[in-house]
């Protein structure tokens, strides 16, 4: 079999699709999975907005609940490894599209008995011996799968020729459930070539795939006529492709009445299933083997693999071979025998099986891996706190001798959330009372001491005027007009308005295990203190966040670097931070550097009128290691220098202060190298005084 290219391995980190199961415990497994699961949706959610040009939801399956698309959201499955991703990419992509662009009310006006006019109501009426309002009943189901069947073939089209770079996804979801070896071989066979309806929507669903035979029925090569794949781009509405579905519906109609067919609907009242896309070997929406615009598309040369989650027991592969049966004519209705190859019942079993992921596909009923109620909650929690992943340190080398980084994922809560704080899966975020308690204590000083700050600094939502008078140019003071009379020509005025500069405070932590104790203690009531003092003014904003890294349930084999945005002043409330702060602690290695390039872009930010600043609190130097990167040493120490050296060059002031308990002279110079000449070294007693130190700087004197 040949092996798929993975799409997504040029813009998805390798570690989101790797199976790290031998290394992990069931529980470490299932809260990496999450995580990554967050990923791999967001990602999705992306590429489904870009096509559209719609904020369209996507969203996982929870146990118990429907998987077709309600025409408002688009459901993915769970499944989550290299060989079912991409096929999931173009299965959202698809869904996506239908409702970016499908008008649903087409299905609506039909429930309620509309049929186009290219139904000959009178003759069908006459066939069937009804009544004409009883005629849509007889012929919904048909023509519903027909309709299906076009739309995606317009809607597909549409995508495909319009968004070229996505292209690699609807291929392989084409090989997934249009190119299978098992469908190749049904279409070639002595198999659905009687004049039924079973036989016409198999026939007419893989007319895309370069397998077809357009005399396997009579009348099918008129439908590919009417059909004219090659200029489906003609329909520009849902309505004009029920127009055409309903003038194939007639033409099958017609045929199966010359046959001397009963009147009856497919088997199973569904119609049959659709999708291709474009078989032929080149546009996948026009079934065409010649060279069509579009460029090249996908091939049917038997591609398609079916994975153990594609057949209901797991066991059956789309290899068709002749063992596992002998060839029988028995047992099949839409049998033709004669010169074409039958199939044994093995192989009629999984060409019937294939049949009905068609059929699936084509009515939005896809089986996808669902997620139990209780991991979709935390799944959800983790979408609410809006995370995100960038690829850092490329290129990164520690030593000569070693081969540089091709990066490592970074995660980046950008809200912290309580219920987040509550689930239990990111390893720096606490639930223990005691470690909750202590914390409490902490948040409570830091409020009392801003509260007090604060006050000295409701002077910057002041205004100063200050008017000069008696000038001989500015604004007509008509106080003084009278005074030309007497020669007095001085007799304009100035006014200066003296405003604070408004400011915005990037305070940034260290969260590393070295900070436990009373660092960390002093270091969040200083913290706290500046966001407190900051919230009784107008215009300084302060964004409070924590460098550290992502773990699953104590384990240290599978980390990330993690940044924590856990207070945010300009979408966040200050009674937010009594909140989640008792949760934080600090727990894990130094990745300095690598958190600082994954949030360059926001810090960086700047805005004329406003100084930004960086306000670093840290006491040591970088060090992270996982199976991506080794992070650390002189290296490290350069990588995050320049980090530092793009944010100061962006217009950011960077303020950074070395957290100890002992002497300030330990790692001075590897300090300075990062950070720069004017960082300055503390111990933990003198936090306090930082924090009035600090906010006396954005004092102003009016």
């Amino acid at each position: 079999m040949k092996k798929q290219m993975n799409y997504s391995s040029f813009w998805l980190d390798s570690s989101i699709l790797k199976d790290e199961s031998n290394e992990l415990t069931s529980v470490e497994k299932k809260s990496n999975d999450l995580m990554k699961l967050m990923a791999y949706k967001r990602s999705i959610g992306n590429f489904v907005n870009i096509v559209t040009g719609k904020s369209i939801p996507v969203t996982f399956d929870g146990r118990g609940e429907d998987s077709y698309t309600d025409g408002q959201s688009v459901t993915i499955s769970a499944k989550l490894d290299d060989k079912e991703f991409d096929p999931v990419v173009g299965l959202a992509l698809h869904e996506g599209s239908h409702i970016a662009l499908t008008d649903f009310t087409t299905l609506t006006e039909m429930n309620r008995g509309y049929l186009p006019t290219t139904i000959d109501t009178e003759w069908m009426s006459n066939r069937y011996q009804c009544e004409t309002d009883e005629l849509s009943r007889i012929v919904s189901n048909n023509l519903k799968s027909l309709l299906n069947y076009v739309e995606d073939r317009r809607i597909d089209h549409h995508v495909y020729t319009t968004a070229p770079g996505y292209r690699g996804y609807y291929e392989s979801m084409y090989d997934k459930y249009f190119h299978s070896n098992v469908i190749n071989k049904g279409l070639e066979s002595s198999e659905y070539r009687t004049e039924d309806w079973d036989s016409y929507m198999f026939r007419i669903i893989n007319l895309t795939n370069e397998n077809r035979d357009l005399d396997a029925l009579k009348g099918l090569r008129e439908i590919w006529n009417v059909l004219n794949l090659r200029n489906i781009s003609r329909l520009k509405s849902s309505w004009e492709a029920m127009d055409v579905a309903g003038e194939i519906l007639m033409i099958v109609e017609k045929q199966l009445e010359s046959a001397g067919s009963g009147t009856e609907s497919s088997s199973d009242g569904e119609g049959d299933p659709q999708q291709g896309g474009d078989q032929n070997g080149n546009s996948p929406m026009t079934g065409d083997t010649d060279n069509q615009q579009g460029g090249d598309g996908m091939s049917s040369q038997g591609k398609g693999e079916t994975s153990e989650s594609d057949s209901d027991n797991g066991q059956e592969s789309d290899e068709v071979t002749d063992q596992g049966g002998q060839p029988s004519g028995e047992g099949n209705p839409h049998g033709a025998g004669g010169q074409y190859e039958p199939l044994s019942d093995r192989q009629k079993k999984m060409l019937d099986n294939a049949i009905q992921k068609q059929k699936d596909f084509q009515e939005g009923d896809i089986k996808k891996k669902k997620v139990s109620k209780a991991d979709k909650n935390k799944i959800d929690q983790l979408d609410k706190a809006d995370i995100k992943s960038e690829v850092v340190g490329k290129g990164f080398n520690r030593s000569n001798w070693s081969n540089g980084s091709n990066g490592v994922q970074t995660y980046i809560i950008n809200n912290l959330t309580k219920g987040l704080c509550e689930s239990d899966m990111i390893g720096m975020l606490s639930n223990s009372d005691w470690s909750m308690e202590r914390m409490g204590v902490n948040i409570k000083k830091g409020i009392q001491l801003g509260t007090l700050l604060g006050k000295k600094l409701k002077t910057r939502n002041e205004e100063r005027v200050n008017t000069t008078p008696r000038l001989k140019s500015g604004k007509l003071s008509g106080r003084m007009i009278h005074e030309i009379g007497f020669g007095n020509f001085d007799i304009f005025e100035q006014t200066l308005v003296n405003k604070a500069t408004p400011v915005v405070l990037h305070i940034s932590i260290d969260a590393s295990s070295s900070m436990n104790g009373k660092k960390w203690n002093t270091t969040q009531t200083a913290a706290v203190a500046i966001a407190k003092a900051a919230s009784m003014t107008q215009n300084i904003d302060v964004v409070i966040s924590y460098r550290g890294v992502y773990y699953s349930q104590g384990n240290w084999s599978n980390v990330q670097p993690l940044m924590l945005v856990a207070y945010d002043s300009r979408k966040d409330k200050f009674s937010k931070i009594p909140q989640v702060f008792p949760h934080i602690q600090s727990d894990g290695t130094t990745p300095e550097g690598l958190c600082y390039e994954a949030v360059l872009k926001e810090i960086t930010k700047t805005k004329n009128g406003v100084d930004t600043y960086l306000i670093n609190f840290s006491d040591g130097f970088p060090g992270f290691d996982n199976n991506q990167i080794s992070y650390g040493g002189t290296a490290a120490r350069k990588h995050t220098a320049e980090q530092i050296t793009k944010i100061k060059k962006a217009g950011v002031n960077v303020l950074s202060y070395y957290i100890a308990d002992y002497g300030y002279e330990y790692g001075s110079d590897g300090f300075k190298e990062m950070y720069g000449k004017d960082s300055e070294f503390i111990d933990t007693t003198n936090m306090t005084q930082l924090a009035k130190t600090l906010n006396k700087k954005f004092e102003v004197n009016i």
